[in-house]
């Protein structure tokens, strides 16, 4: 019997590959679009084939009042139109799983199917991840409890009715459009949900007079912002340095980064890394702190034997050489909790063009070649051929910070 599951429990290979695809297909497609909470609200763009792996944003800068009456008979000089432009690189993200052709025989499940099942919640919160780190890289931070810093919180520094207010005040002053429903949106852990519920000020989906128009993950609203709870909320354990060191070695508490380019995002470091160390590194978080402000930043890949390291979300106000430090959470130890607020528009994805955009990819026993000569292993895998998401405008999204109660 082959991967596939065989209806008439015969020795031939059972239902035919499409069967299974389209079985995997419909699981993507039914569990990715409720449990993608950081992507409910981005701006979809499409990348046209072959145009490259990098997609540019433009946005006109918006002009000021002009409070100077004209002349008689003067023609006042004219104004230039100032755009603002950055770009964002989407790229292809996957997993797969391995099924032998015995698999199906003797166990009692439909190991086919529960695989379907696991690469479908895999691909969405990967996708969700994807999204979330790139929206807790803002640089419009605010912290619970009228603290200054991240490292200054602790667990009694949970969110409350004026830090919302604080944040929806920092979104008016910034011509921040609400969404349709008349309300800014906000993504939030469980933990966080578990104070902010007990405000008295909070108001439970329960309670709305319209219940019908209740969206997926909604939980409640507090003064014009309405809340979406989700587990995959972005949290900052303590941390104080960006990898252990191996083989004897003692930890390594920063990277100091020199001879920076901020048009190729590329520059060199001192410290001795190995290539375990680099592999481990790459995707993670790291920050960069210049007058007291910290800049989130990602580690795109690094060259070991060249010393070289690039980096994601790079800023104008870094200089030509700082230094990389874990990107961590209070300095007391305790957990910070990342609530984004947002508006219309704050952020977009982007994908590739060219059908959908989740690829299932099922191979059979035996289509491996002389790799299976017995046909006995066959793989279905998950595929993302391009993806990305970027923050759009940065004011019209906060990053709260707080502790939580638990």
């Amino acid at each position: 019997m082959a991967v596939y599951d065989n209806i008439h429990k015969t020795t031939d290979a059972g239902l035919r590959p499409s069967v299974l695809e389209e079985f995997i297909e419909r699981t993507l497609l039914e569990n990715m679009k409720p449990n993608m909470p950081h992507s409910m609200d981005a701006q979809k763009r499409t990348l046209p084939l072959n145009n490259g792996k990098r997609v540019k944003f433009r946005r006109f800068n918006p002009m000021p009042a002009i409070t100077t009456p004209l002349a008689e008979g003067v023609t006042p000089d004219g104004q230039k139109l100032e755009m603002t432009s950055f770009s964002a690189m989407v790229k292809p993200y996957g997993g797969h799983v391995e099924i032998t052709d015995e698999l199906n025989l003797y166990m009692i499940d439909n190991m086919s199917k529960e695989a379907a099942t696991l690469l479908a919640d895999q691909a969405y919160l990967s996708l969700d991840t994807i999204s979330a780190e790139a929206l807790n890289s803002g640089l419009n931070v605010q912290y619970a409890g009228n603290k200054t810093s991240r490292a200054a919180l602790t667990a009694a520094d949970v969110v409350k009715y004026d830090d919302i207010k604080k944040a929806v005040r920092t979104l008016k002053r910034h011509n921040v459009k609400t969404f349709g429903d008349g309300f800014y949106h906000a993504i939030v852990h469980p933990d966080v949900v578990h104070d902010l519920t007990s405000d008295l000020m909070w108001t439970d989906v329960a309670k709305y007079q319209d219940k019908a128009r209740v969206e997926q993950n909604e939980l409640g609203i507090i003064y014009k912002v309405k809340f979406f709870e989700s587990t995959n909320a972005k949290t900052f354990g303590a941390a104080t340095q960006i990898f252990e060191g191996g083989n004897g070695m003692a930890a390594i508490t920063n990277l100091a980064v020199t001879g920076f380019d901020k048009t190729t995002r590329t520059g060199s470091f001192s410290a001795n890394i190995t290539e375990d160390q680099a592999r481990a590194l790459t995707g993670k978080m790291v920050s960069a702190t210049i007058s007291d402000t910290v800049y989130p930043l990602c580690i795109e890949r690094i060259d070991v034997p060249n010393k070289k390291i690039t980096l994601r979300w790079v800023y104008d106000a870094l200089t030509a050489s700082f230094t990389l430090a874990a990107y961590g959470g209070a300095t007391s130890g305790d957990t910070v909790y990342s609530t984004l607020i947002y508006g219309a528009d704050a952020y977009g994805s982007v994908e590739l063009a060219g059908g959908k955009n989740v690829e299932i990819i099922v191979k059979e026993p035996g289509s491996s070649g002389s790799l299976d000569p017995f046909n006995q292993r066959g793989t279905i895998a998950w595929k993302v051929k391009g993806f990305c998401t970027t923050i759009l405008q940065d004011d019209f999204l906060i990053r709260l910070e707080s502790g939580a109660s638990i």
